[in-house]
């Protein structure tokens, strides 16, 4: 969204130089600028041997993720994990990466262990760099880790003028239809189109009824789940949010969800040929281990002449004019994005302890909101 990112560090052009988890409503919570909080995470990141360029493309992300109102993929989240999988091995800092094939309109690259974050904007950016010329164009990622929100990665392409369509794979979740167990993962995906003064179509899901961040925040504030959303190792269903790390996620639709993350895999983790894809595919928290993740990143560059802003806002406000509240996906998050580029975005106390104590760990300095 380019007003938050015109006010942050943005990453820069191929060729340059260059979910905190739900807590407790009854919390204080403050309200953190989003540059004390970018600010950290790049900070923590170059400590513990990010070079300076991904370390802010992974704030960067972290912090879209925020204040777009993805917590358990923004900032107290998912940077004390990545700092974790550094440390124990399992994400590589300085990853050596490599582009295995090159075509016009497709790249390969093998990004050696790196954080997802780092592998995501690298491949869009260069996705949209072949695009320009190719109208479309593809880049696949294997040998990453998690990657966080794919609404990220979807709007760094929207912000360029294109659709951008983002994918990845990764620890199965799912069984198949009939079967009792995990079989193929739940394949964050979106897809981004730019309307005009910065407004989106921002598509950003996954196959399942519900994530595994949102399961850590009912477990975390001590809630049972809804019905319909989790199966146990046994197949039988559970309320039981901590038994998501070895029960079966209920894919959207049933069986149509289920063969939508398998035609997803084809387009990530079969076509980007690694050593890990389906089941194999490694869980973020076995933090010693690399995880093997694939990414799939599209940018399709409208036609010449052709008015896309204009095109896909007249879809926006089509479906604003259907029925007071309607509103197309991704509206609230762009408005959630430009309040919180004013107002910050809002952590519990528990949230900035942890966040400080990650900071004083790798030597780094802490402010926050202060």
């Amino acid at each position: 969204m380019p007003v938050l990112r015109a006010q942050i560090p943005r990453v820069d052009e191929p060729g340059a130089d260059t979910m905190g988890r739900v807590t407790s409503t009854d919390e204080i919570r403050q309200h953190i600028p989003l540059r004390d909080l970018h600010d950290l995470a790049r900070d923590v990141l170059v400590r513990v041997g990010m070079p300076p360029e991904h370390a802010a493309w992974t704030a960067d992300g972290l912090v879209w993720a925020d204040a777009h109102g993805l917590p358990a993929h923004g900032v107290s989240s998912k940077l004390v994990q990545c700092v974790q999988r550094i440390r124990a091995g399992g994400t590589t800092a300085d990853p050596r990466l490599r582009v295995v094939h090159d075509r016009p309109a497709h790249q390969l690259l093998d990004v050696d262990g790196a954080w997802g974050q780092v592998a995501g904007t690298l491949a869009m950016l260069r996705a949209v760099d072949k695009a320009t010329t190719q109208g479309m164009a593809a880049v696949s990622v294997r040998g990453a880790t998690s990657a966080a929100a794919m609404g990220y990665f979807a709007d760094l392409a929207a912000d360029r003028g294109c659709i951008g369509l983002a994918v990845t794979n990764g620890p199965a979740l799912i069984a198949a239809p009939g079967g009792h167990r995990r079989v193929v993962g739940n394949q964050g995906h979106a897809l981004a189109a730019p309307g005009e003064g910065g407004e989106r179509i921002l598509y950003d899901t996954a196959t399942t009824t519900m994530s595994t961040g949102q399961m850590d925040g009912y477990h975390e504030r001590g809630e049972l789940l809804p019905d319909g959303v989790l199966r146990d190792s046994d197949g039988e269903p559970t309320n039981d949010p901590s038994l998501w790390t070895t029960g079966l996620l209920e894919p959207i639709g049933g069986h149509r969800g289920f063969g939508l993350s398998l035609a997803l895999e084809v387009l990530t983790g079969v076509l980007a040929g690694g050593e890990r894809f389906g089941a194999d595919v490694g869980l973020p928290t076995r933090v010693d281990q690399p995880q093997g993740v694939s990414l799939f990143m599209l940018a399709v560059e409208p036609t010449s002449g052709e008015d896309l802003a204009g095109r896909v806002q007249h879809l926006l406000d089509v479906v604003a004019a259907s029925g007071e509240g309607a509103r197309a996906p991704g509206v609230r998050a762009v408005h959630q994005a430009r309040e919180a580029l004013e107002l910050g975005v809002a952590y519990s106390p528990a949230q900035i302890a942890r966040l400080v104590a990650l900071a004083h760990s790798c030597g780094a300095s802490a402010s926050l909101g202060a």
